[in-house]
């Protein structure tokens, strides 16, 4: 099923290192993000190139033309959907099992490549870069949770909520906008001063949530969807009566996600999952499209990241390591795989030596100073509070091990976030729907 241009850009991706950065022995396990055309930072600007469009001088380049230059000509409506955690090692190895599903017989159509995702390889860092074109040091939406030093306050990043808050409560009752909190242009808004109408489909329940005030800014039109069905239904819907010249959609589905989380790669549900949503793509908005409707439209199947296992005797309990506990400013932020650690010492040679002999072989600490220097966050320039979010040391776990606290290892069973080929390598699927 994956050609022999995929299998050897898959062994390039895999193969980049930061040997600046990372201990000799652990560099073979990590795939870093490849920012310079190979990753979910660039497919941004490859929209707009593909509409005729352009984004700011902020945004990271396109990618290479091995993925979307013969599908450019005639193209006047994209249609892309993020399936959240569909990895495209996982992709790959369900187009094995199942080569004849919808995703295997657009692939044969088409282009499927592997990208990286960014880092951390998480939804709301992906959302973030795939919403305004920039790198995650750019826009500075550095993780799940965050310390926001303006608000001084650790924040899970999804609903705004104080992490260790009882209450149901979030930033915006303190006051944050969301929709100012990037502080670079979205690409909604991008879009349309070029004329390039924007449609997003997004789940009904978080149609006003705050990460999606903060990331889909600027979009034409949010259209909510209650069902897997009505996913599918409302875009071939909107996508028929679409009378812009040329125009984007940009689709949103969380099944596989909620689903490794839950369980985990056990008892066959994320995969359950990813037929549901085949199954459905192919009857509510594939097989009824005509002729005239399919008709300069490209198809895009992306996702944000991958997921790996989370056993639970692999977790690191934080809450009960007396020298983190020292030694941190505030808790750990960021990733269960990908942690940021603000350090009451700052990133002295001390303070990293007993930090990384108290976490062990199964974890590596790095200072933030040289992973921002290594570009592991992106090339552009920081933005004003990235630095302040990502605190002194960048934790990165090794095998399937990770941070934990608040004992969320009893109920989530999968994870991402970390540098793991399962976690990072993500899919590019596009097709001409008119091909």
């Amino acid at each position: 099923m994956l050609t022999p241009e995929a299998r050897q850009l898959e062994r390039a991706l895999t193969s980049k290192a930061l040997p600046e950065l990372f201990p000799p022995d652990t560099i073979s396990e990590f795939v870093v993000p490849d920012y310079d055309g190979h990753s979910l930072a660039n497919v941004p600007a490859t929209l707009a190139a593909l509409l005729d469009a352009h984004l700011s001088d902020m945004a990271a380049p396109p990618l290479d033309r091995a993925y979307w230059g013969e599908l450019a000509q005639g193209t006047r409506r994209v249609v892309l959907v993020l399936l959240d955690a569909l990895g495209y090692l996982q992709l790959a190895e369900m187009l094995r099992r199942h080569p004849d599903c919808v995703w295997g017989r657009l692939a044969r159509q088409g282009t499927l490549l592997p990208m990286t995702s960014v880092v951390p390889s998480t939804t709301t860092t992906a959302l973030a870069t795939l919403l305004t074109g920039t790198e995650p040091i750019v826009h500075g939406l550095l993780g799940y949770e965050l310390w926001l030093r303006e608000y001084g306050v650790l924040t899970e990043m999804l609903s705004l909520a104080p992490v260790y808050s009882p209450r149901k409560e979030s930033l915006v009752d303190w006051g944050l906008v969301p929709g100012r909190f990037l502080p670079v242009p979205s690409l909604g808004g991008l879009l349309s001063a070029h004329k390039v109408a924007s449609t997003a489909v997004v789940p009904a329940q978080h149609m006003r949530s705050p990460l999606t005030r903060i990331c889909y800014r600027g979009f034409d039109r949010m259209l909510g969807y209650t069902s897997l069905v009505g996913l599918w239904a409302l875009t071939r819907h909107a996508l028929c009566n679409d009378e812009s010249e040329r125009s984007l959609y940009f689709l949103y589905w969380g099944g596989i996600d909620a689903a490794i989380h839950r369980h985990g790669t056990a008892g066959g549900f994320w995969e359950k999952q990813f037929q549901m949503v085949s199954e459905v793509c192919d009857r509510e908005f594939l097989s009824p499209l005509t002729p005239q409707q399919r008709e300069g439209t490209l198809f895009i199947m992306i996702a944000d990241h991958g997921f790996v296992d989370a056993p639970i005797d692999l977790a690191h309990d934080a809450d009960a390591d007396s020298t983190l506990r020292r030694m941190l400013l505030v808790p750990h932020s960021g990733e269960s795989r990908a942690a940021f650690l603000h350090a009451l010492h700052g990133d002295d040679e001390s303070t990293w030596q007993l930090i990384q002999e108290d976490l062990g072989p199964d974890y590596v600490v790095v200072r933030t100073r040289d992973a921002v220097g290594a570009g592991l966050f992106g090339r552009g320039a920081p933005g004003p509070q990235s630095l302040a979010r990502l605190g002194h040391f960048v934790v990165i776990s090794r095998g399937l091990h990770y941070l934990d606290r608040q004992e969320k290892r009893l109920k989530m069973r999968g994870r991402h976030g970390g540098l793991s080929g399962e976690e990072m390598l993500v899919p590019w699927l596009a097709v001409r729907l008119d091909g």
